[in-house]
């Protein structure tokens, strides 16, 4: 497997970087198996583990509280935010089996995720209010920013915000969205040249 280029490497501390290194290892053996990813080998690290590490390692700055994860995937990008962000709690959701069947292996690894702040929730996430209230939502690639919000309607807490990964064609979403729901607030935040045309679109309502 290649080495992460210098400007990643650079952007974690060592001991956290090596705990990033085990879970693209433990994903690319699962994904050999299970086909848990489309995303070549060689690209696992650079696409989806840096990048969910980095916006954990913003959300550790913050008190947060519960974040929930929504179609986690192979843990893209809870897994490894959650690594660099021992503070707050993950809940990563998935109705797949075996995405969520990695994640729990990886959460029995020793010495890896020290903090227990994950959990793994085999789940639908369906329509309507939650008893239990989310601080924040994160995601990629679950569909449009207004659906994911109208979808989570009643399961936030009222000063809760959501984080999308997206690509570069965001512009008719965020019109969408503010069509739809004028008090939703749309910033991107600053993310590093190596994330290359991947953005982090952060929604909040007034």
């Amino acid at each position: 497997m290649k080495k992460p280029p210098a400007e990643i490497i650079q952007a974690f501390p060592p001991e956290l970087l090596e705990k990033l290194i085990v879970v693209r290892d433990r994903l690319v053996a699962w994904n050999r198996k299970f086909a848990l990813t489309s995303v070549p080998d060689d690209e696992i690290f650079d696409r989806l583990i840096a990048p969910s590490a980095w916006l954990g390692s913003r959300y550790v700055i913050e008190e947060i509280g519960a974040v929930a994860d929504f179609g986690s995937g192979p843990g893209v990008p809870g897994l490894t935010m959650a690594l660099a962000d021992p503070q707050n709690r993950y809940i990563l959701i998935d109705s797949n089996q075996k995405k969520i069947g990695f994640i729990k292996h990886c959460l029995t690894v020793k010495d890896l995720y020290q903090a227990n702040n994950v959990e793994a929730r085999l789940s639908r996430v369906e329509s309507g209010v939650y008893k239990e209230k989310f601080d924040r939502v994160v995601t990629r690639g679950t569909g449009s920013m207004l659906s994911t919000i109208k979808l989570w309607e009643g399961k936030v807490k009222a000063k809760g915000a959501f984080d999308f990964f997206k690509g570069s064609e965001t512009e008719a979403e965020i019109e969408e969205l503010g069509a739809e729901i004028p008090t939703a607030h749309v910033e991107e935040l600053k993310t590093p040249g190596w994330f290359g045309r991947l953005r982090v679109l952060r929604v909040c309502f007034t």
